[in-house]
């Protein structure tokens, strides 16, 4: 649910509930998890000022401030708040854990240690109350998103949110989806005071979406909103492009030690896309720690190809492009002319034919056209590549990490209303979305210019 509609003590309750209450068992362990410490201090306090301000609880229950415990002698229970930030929470035995603002956690490390923990327990219960993530990969949208989607008995999902095709989401009638305690203790008024500052200026939009619509939004402005993308999936399972069809490529290179994306768009029937994407696998786990994505999974999962070693090979992606490109009939491949020598010349030593566009003299083998990354070439490719979700003719099949490179992915704007992909603003990597608009560019591009060929020809 939104913000400000009573989580804290919602949890407080249901503890004391396990601790003491009708839920209560004998040995029970029940733990609040909170991201940090002062959050936990926070669902802790008003648990035990409950406790404190009814005599007969203070008489069975003992309230440990200094370690945030309260134990309950007559049956042998314990409740204590924990945060991700104190320590190793193995060896734990929860039979009930309760995660406030899961949204906000770094890491799915302490979601998974205690998940893990309850298997000993006949009746475990673990709750997760908390404001939406506006991240689509995230450990909290995974686990509503298949709540929502699956039939399973042992999974409640709970989803108080405005929906996105709500079109006006400044009518005050909607906002009680998404905040139950609204008129009752959740301030009306401080919801009109925030939806006039986000209606006059619009980069409080989407933190009015997120926080009290719980709207999974960005907080800044994507290339691509959310709800758009998710339209755009294929309803079918499995890829969207068909072997032997012709295609586009659009190769984003990283450094030797990041993620590096390519892209293939349809020729014809719209545009389909299907993705690579590869990485050092030494810099797997390290890199998961550091961008708070689950790279090794994707990597089991054949979403990622991990590289041996700590460096991006070359060569080894250039073997790759080159057995792509024997199942499909690949028209061109577009290229960040930042690195391009260094592929050049692993093309030459693996020998494989292919040559630069408008450079080499022999047009022998696969045709590279050169893709620059200002406002002149990125522009029009934004601006198509818009056309073609809007239409409904752009088709993804939900590739894990492609969706998150195009959730990071924002734009600036020149003052002349031209617009590139923002790559100095994004925290994590846009290299699938970058790869994706370079090779819907160059199919926009090459189409342009046989139409004005034809145009030419026949005036």
């Amino acid at each position: 649910m939104a913000r400000k509609n009573g989580k804290t003590a919602l949890i407080a309750s249901i503890v004391l509930a396990h601790l003491i209450g009708p839920e209560q068992i004998t040995n029970g362990e029940i733990y609040s998890a909170a991201n940090e410490r002062e959050q936990a201090a926070i669902v802790f306090k008003m648990a035990a000022q409950f406790v404190r301000a009814e005599p007969e609880l203070e008489k069975i229950l003992k309230v440990v401030d200094s370690t945030k415990t309260i134990a309950c002698y007559r049956n042998g229970s314990v409740y204590r708040a924990i945060s991700a930030e104190a320590g190793s929470k193995h060896g734990l035995n929860p039979s009930v854990v309760i995660y406030d603002e899961l949204a906000q956690a770094k890491s799915r490390a302490l979601y998974d240690v205690l998940d893990t923990a309850m298997g000993a327990r006949k009746e475990p219960l673990f709750l997760v109350i908390s404001t939406q993530s506006n991240d689509p990969q995230h450990i909290l949208s995974q686990l509503i998103d298949d709540g929502l989607s699956k039939d399973d008995p042992t999974t409640v999902t709970h989803l108080y949110q405005v929906p996105m095709e709500v079109e006006d989401i400044y009518d005050e009638t909607v906002w009680k989806l998404a905040n139950p305690a609204l008129g009752d203790f959740r301030s009306l008024d401080d919801m009109r005071a925030f939806a006039d500052r986000a209606k006059r200026m619009t980069s409080f939009e989407a933190p009015f979406r997120n926080l009290y619509l719980n709207q999974r939004t960005d907080a800044q402005s994507p290339l691509i909103p959310r709800a758009e993308w998710e339209a755009c999936k294929s309803p079918a399972s499995g890829p969207v492009l068909i072997k032997g069809e012709k295609v586009y490529l659009g190769l984003d290179l990283s450094s030797t030690t990041d993620l590096t994306a390519l892209v293939a768009v349809s020729a014809d029937d719209g545009e389909r896309v299907g993705a690579w994407f590869w990485k050092p696998e030494e810099l797997l786990k390290e890199h998961e720690r550091r961008d708070h994505k689950p790279y090794p999974l994707w990597a089991n999962q054949g979403f990622i190809e991990a590289i041996p070693g700590r460096a991006i090979d070359y060569g080894f992606v250039v073997k790759r492009i080159s057995e792509i490109a024997k199942d499909f009939e690949v028209v061109a491949l577009a290229f960040d002319r930042w690195r391009i020598e260094q592929i050049l010349q692993k093309f030459q030593e693996t020998g494989i034919a292919a040559y630069v566009d408008g450079k080499d003299v022999v047009s022998i083998g696969l045709r590279l056209i050169p893709h620059g990354q200002g406002f002149k070439d990125m522009a029009p490719a934004i601006d198509a590549m818009e056309r073609s979700i809007l239409q409904r003719s752009f088709m993804h099949d939900g590739h894990p990490v492609l969706t998150e490179n195009f959730s990071n992915a924002t734009v600036v704007m020149d003052p002349a209303g031209n617009r590139k992909l923002n790559k100095s603003a994004s925290r994590f990597r846009i290299d699938g979305a970058i790869a994706t608009t370079m090779a819907i560019g160059c199919k926009t591009a090459l189409l342009e210019a046989t139409k004005k060929s034809y145009q030419l020809f026949f005036a």
